[in-house]
């Protein structure tokens, strides 16, 4: 059921491998990558057209020099015009899944959260990275990247809104 912010609560959310196909059990994920690094992203896309806006967040296990795996997470909501209240929610989005996360492991330091927001002022998006950083530093996750290194959001959870 969606409360309020606009998405389900954090534990009715499907998660599924990146294909789309399989459903995957977020905890048993992550208790079968040990010693990985965790990248979290969120992105969004209207489609006009349906009159929706798909949110994709992903969750990817890494492990240096020996690649990683991912999982996602799809939903869709009404049309979402407002470029900030868009970026806002994709940070609240990838938040959710770091809080649940740390419940998990207990080591902040091996969370990084990809922003889909830039830093060159020729995007739209750069008037808000200061405000989505300081929003995610701010509830203690330090790791924080942003456009052209976070590739977790622009890439692979872009590539699963379209």
């Amino acid at each position: 059921m969606k409360e309020n912010r606009g998405y389900a609560k954090f534990e009715e959310w499907v998660w599924k491998d990146f294909d789309g196909k399989k459903k995957v059990s977020f905890d048993d994920f992550v208790t079968t990558h040990p010693d990985c690094f965790f990248i979290i992203g969120t992105d969004s896309q209207n489609h006009k057209k349906r009159q929706q806006c798909v949110f994709t967040s992903v969750l990817i296990a890494y492990k240096m020099g020996r690649g990683g795996s991912v999982i996602m997470h799809r939903d869709r909501v009404p049309v979402m015009n407002a470029l900030r209240q868009r970026l806002l929610m994709e940070a609240m989005r990838s938040l959710e899944v770091a809080w649940y996360l740390n419940t998990k492991i207990d080591d902040k330091d091996i969370i990084q959260i990809h922003l889909d927001v830039n830093s060159n002022l020729k995007w739209k998006s750069a008037q808000y990275k200061e405000e989505l950083v300081g929003l995610i530093v701010g509830q203690g996750f330090t790791n924080v990247r942003i456009k052209p290194d976070a590739f977790g959001a622009s890439k692979c959870a872009d590539r699963k809104c379209k």
